[in-house]
């Protein structure tokens, strides 16, 4: 019998069987997570639970809990995809801005900085909402801590590109308070946000 004939594992499956089902699996295994990602983006970390995110997906509450046994570990890789889309999203403004002849312009420097710091949309109150609210779940806010170097070294990129030499840390900071006390007292956080960064850039 040849090699091929020989592929036969313990579970009966050839190997090429098996890499489907691995391949199938780890997309189910990302498809919750990214629910749950979802789900901590609108309605922070009270919102995650294994039901609430079968319910989305559509699944069994028994496949959350097999790819995801703890609250804990889905709430620490939800947190991860988070960080990693913001991250991603400062790295794409970077990326152009880099390739682009850099703004002179008071007006769009600060543009282009806020569109590094602050998510696109309107859904910013949500956005601040659960950000405040990782602060009490320990697994999302350590993923968060952890990926933020990341974001804040894409930040760095764009205020190179603009010859600021702010730390990127002082100036995500300064967006972020401006957003919390825009969105607390009913002003537009951009503007808000656009004009105290006109006081560090």
């Amino acid at each position: 019998m040849s090699t091929a004939g020989r592929t036969a594992t313990v579970t009966g499956r050839t190997a090429p069987e098996a890499r489907r089902a691995t391949d199938r699996g780890g997309r189910r295994r990302t498809e919750i997570a990214e629910v749950a990602a979802a789900i901590l983006r609108e309605e922070g970390p009270a919102g995650v639970s294994h039901r609430t995110v079968a319910r989305r997906v559509g699944c069994s509450l028994s496949l959350t809990t097999y790819y995801f046994e703890s609250l804990d570990e889905l709430l620490a890789e939800a947190g991860r995809i988070n960080i990693g889309l913001w991250a991603s999203r400062a790295e794409a403004v970077a990326e152009a801005a880099e390739t682009e002849p850099a703004p002179t312009e008071r007006d769009a420097i600060t543009a282009l900085v806020l569109r590094a710091c602050l998510p696109e949309g309107s859904e910013l109150l949500g956005h601040y909402l659960q950000l405040i609210a990782a602060g009490g779940a320990a697994p999302v806010s350590t993923s968060y801590r952890t990926g933020r170097d990341r974001l804040n070294g894409a930040v760095a990129r764009v205020l190179r590109r603009v010859e600021c030499t702010r730390p990127p840390e002082l100036v995500i900071a300064v967006v972020d308070g401006a957003a919390v006390s825009a969105l607390s007292e009913g002003r537009d956080v951009r503007e808000d946000a656009a004009r105290l960064l006109d006081h560090i850039l």
